[in-house]
């Protein structure tokens, strides 16, 4: 369980561990579900989709239905999934409903509260997606000096190098692991956390190029 102020808690579906991914050629399922998140991230406005990419990878490991994770829990209905949506485990019984719902696990207490401050948008991958670049924005524009407003936030995040060894690059994990995740303490925990965040941006940056993430 974390918490985020501006977007409550958000169960952490603990993926990262697993092993090594097989290319994401055009036929691979999560080509699509990468794509979607390029495309949401580019209509808010922010061209530099590895980053929500990163996110999605270390929140749920790019599943956004129940059908495509199914040791986790069975969400609401999503028109995106002809199904449940997946809903995160780590905050007790599923019987409970109070995961994480959805691609970048939005939570507000039970999935009731998760919709009434979210709304339905959450269950599909384009809502989701957008939701979260407005968090992002959000948390850019109160933690980053000279990114004050959102146009200014937007540059920012737009100008974050894909590259392990920039310091701006581990001020943006950084600011995910304590903001997006709640773990803000100096632990080995909170940097594994704040690595992961920028492992998967450079990862999924890498292995399709730059070239997809440009694309209108």
């Amino acid at each position: 369980m974390v918490n985020a102020p501006w977007l409550g808690p958000l169960a952490i579906i603990a993926l990262a561990a697993c092993s090594a991914d097989p290319p994401l050629d055009a036929s691979h399922p999560q080509r699509a579900r990468l794509t979607a998140i390029r495309d949401a991230t580019l209509a808010a406005g922010l061209h530099n989709g590895a980053l929500m990419a990163g996110i999605a990878m270390s929140e749920t490991h790019l599943a956004h239905c129940w059908s495509e994770a199914t040791y986790a829990c069975m969400g609401p209905a999503s028109p995106d999934c002809d199904g449940p949506v997946i809903a995160g485990s780590a905050d007790g019984p599923c019987a409970a409903m109070q995961g994480g719902l959805g691609l970048f696990q939005f939570d507000a207490g039970t999935w009731a509260d998760t919709l009434a401050t979210y709304g339905d948008t959450i269950l599909t991958v384009d809502g989701s997606t957008a939701t979260a670049v407005r968090f992002v924005i959000d948390k850019v524009m109160a933690e980053i000096d000279g990114a004050s407003s959102a146009a200014a936030a937007i540059a920012w995040l737009d100008a974050v190098p894909l590259d392990s060894g920039d310091p701006v690059m581990a001020r943006w994990a950084q600011l995910m692991a304590c903001r997006y995740n709640g773990c803000c303490a100096a632990t080995a925990l909170c940097q594994s956390r704040a690595d992961g965040y920028r492992d998967h941006a450079i990862a999924l940056y890498n292995e399709l190029g730059p070239a997809f993430w440009r694309a209108p």
